[in-house]
């Protein structure tokens, strides 16, 4: 049990903040820093909003400036609207960090804290699978960067006109200008392309943990009358007839069973009000990120098909769409496992030894039950489902898009 207690909820957070931190996206949050240290983070992330934001400006420049060529267009924007996707969820991240750091109370809370075993090894599980898909977007990003390098060059040996999608107040023919503006967009793409997915990975980690909390409830639903180590209720261990004239709830036992049943109900709650609060914070970035995601893989989609599948460009651009369509799936998926999680809770309340209660105590179980009998469905912009179903709409709205622009 002493694991359970030394464990903190926010170690599955806590890669996603650093690295956020690192770009920065936001704050340094749950370490102590000297005052020095904090003005000098705060100058950091105001160079770092700096660079993007000249970053964005330039691509737009560049599209007025090839606003005549539908393939130069689609060159700068497939970039242009990720960017500015990206942008959407920093500005919530910023300007809405006081709610934020109401989360993260929330989950080095008493209530999200683990109080048994089985708490910890689903949290620390949870911990590993959020870890592992930050690394995997991480790869992915560094891997893109490193395409988006090489593939200008080759077609710089290979004497091809190199066209960057950002606009440069200065010729980049010489090596020399090659060379700088080659570099200046390869870092900051990779930059920003990083804190994007970092973004992205925490956002589905607040869904994450608020599945996993369900799962830690329904787990203290399904155990509210064992009061034992081997898993069964006193009363099980004692043979009774299947009608009582004594109840558990009437026993001893009456305050630790009240006590147990509070916990879950406020448990419930505190769930139910931060996965809104999680909704509300990033509720106008999710409306973009889904309505620009359909124009994002169809232009992707339509530059893709005009190039050589043995061209270097082919398989920077392929990695790119694998990414984008990894970023929509993620939250279609935490999305879908959370509403499920949510419909199981009555579930788990009716498997509990409710036989062994009182029908004063049952009514108390009813009563939660139409309480969790609404499923806890994340939305966009609170009508659009974060849901498998929506990603599958997404896709073929892409497809028609492409359709469209290909003819």
């Amino acid at each position: 049990m002493a694991d359970s207690v030394s464990y903190s909820t926010f170690q599955g957070f806590r890669p996603h903040f650093d690295a956020l931190a690192r770009v920065g996206y936001f704050k340094i949050v749950l370490k102590p820093l000297s005052p020095t240290k904090r003005f000098l983070h705060n100058v950091y992330r105001f160079l770092s909003w700096t660079f993007i934001l000249t970053y964005n400006l330039q691509h737009v420049i560049r599209v007025v400036q090839v606003r005549h060529s539908t393939n130069l267009i689609v060159d700068t924007l497939f970039i242009l609207l990720t960017t500015l996707n990206s942008l959407g969820k920093q500005a919530a991240f910023n300007v809405k960090s006081r709610r934020i750091d109401n989360l993260i109370v929330i989950i080095n809370g008493p209530i999200f804290a683990a109080s048994k075993p089985y708490h910890v090894e689903v949290l620390k599980k949870n911990a590993l699978l959020m870890a592992r898909l930050l690394a995997l977007y991480h790869g992915a990003i560094f891997t893109c960067g490193t395409m988006w390098t090489v593939f200008p060059v080759v077609n710089r040996i290979l004497d091809e006109e190199v066209q960057f999608t950002g606009y440069f107040p200065f010729e980049t023919t010489s090596t020399l200008a090659f060379s700088l503006a080659l570099a200046y967009m390869t870092i900051l793409i990779t930059f920003q392309a990083y804190g994007n997915v970092t973004m992205d990975c925490t956002i589905v980690a607040f869904y994450a943990q608020a599945q996993i909390q369900l799962q830690m409830l329904r787990y203290n639903l399904e155990q509210l009358v064992v009061f034992d180590d081997t898993g069964k209720s006193i009363t099980q261990l004692i043979k009774q007839p299947i009608y009582y004239t004594h109840y558990k709830d009437e026993d001893e036992e009456k305050i630790e069973l009240q006590a147990r049943l509070k916990k879950c109900v406020l448990h419930y709650h505190q769930i139910v009000r931060f996965a809104k609060e999680v909704e509300s914070i990033f509720g106008e970035a999710m409306v973009v990120q889904f309505f620009v995601m359909a124009w994002v893989i169809c232009m992707t989609t339509y530059k893709i098909v005009g190039l050589s599948i043995y061209s270097a460009e082919f398989v920077s651009m392929a990695m790119y769409l694998s990414c984008m369509l990894a970023q929509l799936f993620i939250y279609c998926y935490f999305g879908t496992q959370l509403k499920v999680e949510s419909e199981l809770v009555n579930q788990s309340i009716y498997c509990c030894d409710w036989l062994h209660l009182s029908p004063r105590f049952r009514k108390q179980l009813l009563v939660m039950m139409q309480c969790c009998g609404r499923p806890i469905a994340p939305r966009t912009a609170y009508v659009i489902p974060m849901s498998l179903d929506t990603y599958i709409q997404v896709l073929r709205s892409s497809y028609t898009l492409f359709t469209f622009l290909n003819r």
